[in-house]
């Protein structure tokens, strides 16, 4: 089969940001795609360190399908993408896009709403999004505040999921709120710490990210690279990372979730480590406000000990991933939308869901 990648920077709410859409280009298939892939990256919200594991996944699940997937505003090389070390270049776009978990969602909303009115899908495409992380997080957020993107999503694919702040070991969670909480002397500390990165060698900085970090991705590590010599970038990052510890709630989104159930099935990969983001014992209590009829029979979970929270950026871990993603879509069942309807009430509490969220922004 003959797959088409296309990376380009579009301006999502005044940022110019990374983006890339695969679809298939064979001769024997020139149909608009049936279901799109849309993928939200973690935490540095950069999407080219995810394009190999996107191109797996939809090679696998074959014609008819396709992916588009975007970086976070304010997340990747060069200050027209990150903004100045001085602080913004361009008073048409707001500081608020890029440091807020608010703003992040907004630039994820104008995305979508950008491809269905200037790519070349025909009317009805079926959405499924896959998202990393806090990336869930925004996707839960954006599905039920947009009740139109909602009603064309099939499914839900979340890999190692961060929507709750809640780290297996107390004093993890002690540490990371400390920090949330100080924020102006923590971007001090990690802004000083690219400025003095950006003056090493970067052959002493790959064997670092190599050998210590274990990024074993060449792709990966020279992104990174790059991403670590950015001061501006280094407070893009940390801030909004900051932000989630702060926002995230402690418990699980039950109300989000049944919402979502409602229309679509959700399915969360979870991994070994620890993982402080997504813990093994968040599934556990998934699986019990399930079993409790707290939360609806159409969210799958699954964990598997031997990846990591970054598996992305480690060669060995992408591959189960992939095979995660492909049966989780091949097995999905029809929305509940579409089997039965939504009844009048259900309409009525996902109006009232969206209008509290809105609240906040």
């Amino acid at each position: 089969m003959c797959w088409r990648v296309r990376q380009s920077v579009q301006t999502i709410c005044g940022w110019p940001t990374d983006t890339f859409a695969i679809d298939y280009d064979g001769a024997d298939y020139r149909d608009p795609p049936h279901t799109v892939l849309l993928f939200i990256p973690g935490n540095p919200g950069c999407c080219s360190w995810y394009q190999k594991l996107l191109l797996e996944a939809v090679k696998r699940l074959g014609r008819g399908f396709a992916v588009r997937a975007t970086s976070y505003a304010g997340h990747g090389v060069g200050s027209n993408i990150v903004g100045s070390e001085n602080g913004l270049d361009n008073n048409s776009r707001s500081n608020a896009i890029v440091l807020t978990i608010d703003g992040q969602v907004e630039h994820k909303i104008q995305w979508i709403d950008g491809l269905l009115t200037t790519d070349y899908f025909h009317e009805t495409p079926r959405f499924v999004f896959v998202s990393h992380s806090i990336g869930a997080h925004l996707a839960q957020r954006l599905c039920v505040m947009r009740e139109d993107i909602l009603e064309r999503t099939d499914l839900l694919v979340h890999l190692m999921p961060f929507i709750r702040f809640d780290p297996c070991q107390a004093h993890k969670k002690t540490i990371l709120s400390t920090v949330a909480h100080s924020p102006n002397a923590a971007v001090r500390f990690l802004w000083t710490a690219s400025r003095l990165a950006s003056k090493m060698p970067k052959s002493m900085l790959d064997k670092c990210l190599k050998y210590f970090a274990g990024v074993n991705d060449d792709e990966g590590r020279k992104l990174a690279l790059e991403l670590v010599c950015q001061p501006r970038f280094a407070k893009n990052f940390l801030t909004l990372g900051m932000e989630e510890i702060r926002e995230v709630p402690e418990r699980h989104d039950d109300e989000s979730l049944r919402i979502i159930g409602r229309y679509c099935d959700t399915a969360m990969l979870f991994c070994g480590g620890p993982d402080h983001w997504a813990p093994h014992f968040h599934l556990e209590e998934l699986e019990a406000l399930r079993k409790e009829g707290k939360l609806p029979n159409n969210i799958c979970t699954e964990y598997m000990g031997d990846l990591v929270h970054d598996f992305v950026v480690h060669v060995e871990m992408v591959e189960p991933v992939v095979d995660f993603i492909f049966r989780q879509i091949k097995s999905k069942s029809p929305p509940p939308s579409q089997q039965a309807g939504t009844s009048p009430s259900d309409k009525y509490q996902l109006i009232g869901r969206r209008q509290k969220i809105r609240s906040k922004l």
